[in-house]
């Protein structure tokens, strides 16, 4: 495992993720960090942290989950008066509120990944995530879509599970751009993001996890396009990846971009290994590589 930590004002990392709290109101089946019982980031010191980044970066807010934090909005507000880019990566939950959307886009916040396994049905968000959210998570889309934010749709994969998914989630993204007159495209743009499942934390052993090969042909069969007339492209914000996948789809609302990522673990228990474009906020606000953290923090921090 090539991990190795770093100073701030050493940041090579595109994308910082930031674990603003550990605290989740959520069980799911597949949790890559499932300790809830360490303490919120301290602000002060993330804000201390940021101040020494030698440019503009993204972070990434997440948790467990982030929308916990009474301060969340605060947080954010800094990142923004700091010059970065703050994003978030939630559940959904209490987006389905939307003053509360309204009061993450005042306080500065433009894009977000919101996970939606199940998309509109119960039945697959009690097998996958241990509950019946689909009404939150669906008015929290339909929130983020009218107000205007830039949403990525996170989505795992599991055969024979929820394979019907991907295009129920692309009827949601046109039902409500059609009803709130948005149109998806270099401007706008809307993602779809699926994954398999990865090995680490808290993860389904069974049904199998989907090889990247077979979850791409499922995509192509669903959204009925010429797998050949396809361009796929490896190249996320600069960096080359070989285990992520990115192409368009035409949709009612114009280009719906998708991203496919192979979450499977090489030999040392690590997904999406040696990633240049990804870095993780370490305990001691150091950089460390994502995953490889994760990994070997497993269980922990």
């Amino acid at each position: 495992m090539n991990f190795y930590e770093i100073e701030p004002e050493k940041n090579h990392f595109h994308t910082l993720l930031a674990d603003v709290t550990h605290k989740c109101q959520m069980s799911c089946a597949n949790c890559y960090i499932p300790n809830r019982e360490i303490p919120d980031m301290d602000i002060d010191k993330l804000e201390s942290f940021i101040k020494r980044l030698p440019h503009r970066t993204d972070i990434r807010l997440i948790g467990a989950e982030a929308t916990l934090r009474k301060d969340l909005p605060d947080i954010i507000y800094m990142l923004r008066q700091n010059g970065h880019r703050p994003t978030l990566l939630t559940n959904g939950l209490k987006l389905a509120s939307e003053n509360y959307c309204k009061t993450l886009w005042n306080y500065g916040l433009r894009s977000l990944g919101i996970s939606m396994n199940g998309g509109d049905k119960d039945d697959i968000y009690d097998l996958i995530d241990k509950g019946r959210y689909a009404k939150k998570k669906v008015q929290a889309l339909e929130n983020l879509i009218k107000l205007g934010f830039l949403v990525h749709i996170n989505c795992i994969l599991i055969p024979k599970l929820n394979e019907d998914i991907p295009l129920r989630l692309l009827k949601l993204i046109e039902k409500f751009c059609l009803k709130y007159q948005k149109t998806s495209g270099n401007y706008y743009p809307l993602m779809l993001r699926f994954k398999n499942v990865g090995q680490i934390g808290r993860y389904m052993k069974e049904p199998q996890s989907f090889e990247i090969d077979k979850m791409l042909k499922l995509l192509f069969k669903t959204f009925d396009i010429n797998e050949s007339q396809v361009k796929i492209k490896n190249e996320i914000d600069g960096f080359s990846e070989c285990k992520s996948y990115f192409f368009s789809i035409p949709s009612q609302v114009g280009k719906i971009f998708v991203k496919v990522t192979d979450w499977r673990v090489d030999d040392d228990g690590v997904p999406d290994a040696g990633s240049k474009r990804r870095g993780r906020i370490t305990q001691n606000f150091k950089i460390a590589p994502f995953f490889e953290h994760v990994k070997r923090n497993e269980y922990g921090y």
